[in-house]
C-alpha cells in the first residue's frame, strides 16, 4: 500500500513539474536600445538649433547670449546679446584673415615676415571695423523659459566679407610694390582666388 502511495505521489509530482514547465516560457530580460537625441538642449530644455550650432547657408555667423540684468531691462538685454555676438564674428574674420595671409604667404614663399605681420594687422583691424558695421541679426532670437537668457545670432553674408577681403589685401600690399607684385601673380593663377573662397565660408 505504501509503495503504490508514493509510486502515485511521485507520478503526481513529475506530472505537476511537467506542466509547469511547459506552462512557463523563460523570461527575456528587456533590452533598452539607445536611440541618439540629437536635439539641441539649453540647460535641459529644448532649444532651437542655432543656440547649438550657429549655421546660416552662404553667411559667417556667431551666437550672442546675455543674461537678463538686474532691471529686467529686454532692450538692454538685446543690446548685450548683439555686442556679444558681433564681438565673437569679428574674432572669426580675424582668424580667417590670418589663415589666409598664412596660405598666401606659403604660396608666394615670401621670407617677408614683417610685412605679413603688418598687413594681416591692419586687414584684420579693417575687417572687423566692415564686418561689425554690416552685420545684422540672422532669424529669430530665443529667451530660455527658465534662466531668461536671450540667444541672437548675428552674421554677414559670405560674398561682402570675401570681396573686403581681397579690397583690405590689395591695398595692404600696395605699399609694397614686390609684394604687391606677387599679390597679382597669385591672383593671376587663381591661387588667391581660392583662398578667398575659402575666407568666405
Amino acid at each position: 500500500m505504501t509503495k503504490m502511495v508514493l509510486k502515485t505521489l511521485s507520478v503526481a509530482a513529475i506530472a505537476t513539474l511537467l506542466l509547469t514547465g511547459c506552462g512557463k516560457q523563460a523570461v527575456q530580460p528587456e533590452v533598452k536600445k539607445e536611440v541618439a537625441d540629437f536635439a539641441c538642449r539649453q540647460d535641459g530644455v529644448l532649444a532651437p538649433d542655432f543656440t547649438c550650432d550657429p549655421y546660416a547657408e552662404g553667411s559667417i555667423v556667431a551666437l550672442g547670449i546675455a543674461k537678463m540684468n538686474a532691471g529686467n531691462d529686454k532692450s538692454m538685454q538685446r543690446t548685450e546679446a548683439m555686442a556679444s555676438a558681433r564681438d565673437a564674428l569679428a574674432r572669426q574674420i580675424e582668424v580667417k584673415v590670418s589663415n589666409l595671409f598664412k596660405s598666401f604667404k606659403s604660396t608666394i614663399g615670401s621670407g617677408a615676415d614683417s610685412t605679413f605681420d603688418k598687413a594681416t594687422s591692419d586687414v584684420s583691424k579693417q575687417l572687423a571695423s566692415q564686418t561689425l558695421s554690416g552685420s545684422r541679426q540672422v532669424g529669430r532670437s530665443w529667451r530660455h523659459p527658465k534662466t531668461g537668457e536671450l540667444f541672437v545670432m548675428v552674421g554677414i553674408s559670405n560674398e561682402p566679407v570675401k570681396a573686403k577681403i581681397e579690397t583690405a589685401v590689395k591695398t595692404s600690399f600696395k605699399n609694397d610694390k614686390a609684394m604687391y607684385a606677387k599679390f597679382l601673380a597669385s591672383k593671376a593663377d587663381g591661387e588667391l582666388d581660392k583662398e578667398l573662397e575659402k575666407a568666405g565660408k
